[in-house]
């Protein structure tokens, strides 16, 4: 059993290299359901980005927030690309420690609510001990988080190894060439759209990723194998799938890329950026490369 200590420790690592996958990247249970007929995208996660104002291109990369450390292979053509660029952007600015520590602060329950008070005793009873068997984590320990966040401990179990994160390898890469890490969006803004979700709702999801773990695991896993074989339309159309975030995709979806192509806009006009978020907001209607090509950019796949 997991001492305190340990556990923080655990905490704080999980919530540093996967914590935004949870609260907004969400690519196994995010979905933006309306679609309409799009033309295939190549097989890539990597993306050039040139149009009006852009003197140089910039890139687009779809990350995984949680991967075996032996499937998190930068390829040359990656490192080749990044080191054209002149800054990194990530979902959150995983290089400062205010969004360590603010993500940290806005997980937690208000009021001494509890999941206790969230879910009827038999289903509570379920999901703690799912969850235990699953992540070797006393459930008490999260049990006054924010159902979204607790579920952020429950896909790098289903790894199976030691997880790893683009993101952190990306700072790396940053520091290495000392170029500034910046975020598409604060913590605080993440924060806010987790709370647009009714605390009852998310303990609801939560209920319902535990039980039935091995169709979870099995779900989970299939997302990872798209990922691998970087089929974006696949992984996008798998996320579509999910009716449990219908009602919430303006603000989770639409609203979130939208502000993020602007900033991209921006970004790339003043220097030559490396973006990299969620694969999931690659593709589909709303998704960020057919928003920058309404805007009359031209985003080019990079085969490699």
């Amino acid at each position: 059993m997991l001492t305190l200590c340990s556990y923080n420790n655990y905490q704080k690592k999980i919530i540093s290299n996967s914590m935004k996958k949870i609260i907004l990247g969400f690519l196994t249970i995010v979905s933006a359901n309306k679609s309409f007929p799009q033309a295939a995208l190549e097989k890539t996660l990597l993306w050039q980005v040139t149009g009006p104002g852009i003197q140089q291109p910039s890139y687009l990369y779809g990350t995984i927030h949680v991967l075996c450390m032996n499937d998190l292979v930068v390829d040359s053509i990656i490192t080749e690309k990044f080191n054209s660029t002149q800054q990194l952007f990530l979902e959150l600015d995983m290089d400062d420690m205010k969004t360590l520590t603010g993500a940290m602060q806005g997980m937690m329950m208000k009021d001494n609510i509890t999941l206790h008070d969230l879910l009827d005793k038999e289903i509570y009873d379920t999901v703690a001990a799912n969850f235990e068997e699953l992540t070797k984590i006393p459930f008490a320990f999260v049990s006054r988080i924010k159902p979204m966040m607790a579920m952020s401990f429950i896909f790098p179990a289903i790894l199976g190894c030691e997880p790893e994160a683009w993101e952190q390898k990306l700072v790396q890469m940053a520091k290495e060439k000392n170029i500034p890490v910046n975020g598409l969006e604060t913590v605080q803004q993440q924060i806010d759209v987790l709370d647009s979700i009714p605390l009852k709702i998310q303990a609801d999801m939560l209920a319902k990723s535990l039980k039935d773990v091995d169709s979870l695991k099995q779900s989970f896993n299939q997302m990872l194998e798209l990922y691998k074989t970087k089929d974006i339309d696949s992984l996008y159309k798998q996320t579509e799938s999910e009716e449990d975030f219908s009602e919430y995709e303006g603000v989770l979806i639409q609203e979130r890329n939208s502000n993020w192509v602007s900033k991209i806009i921006s970004e790339a006009i003043r220097k030559p950026t490396f973006f990299a978020f969620g694969a999931a907001h690659l593709a589909g209607e709303y998704g960020v490369i057919n928003l920058l090509r309404d805007k009359g950019y031209t985003v080019t796949a990079v085969i490699y």
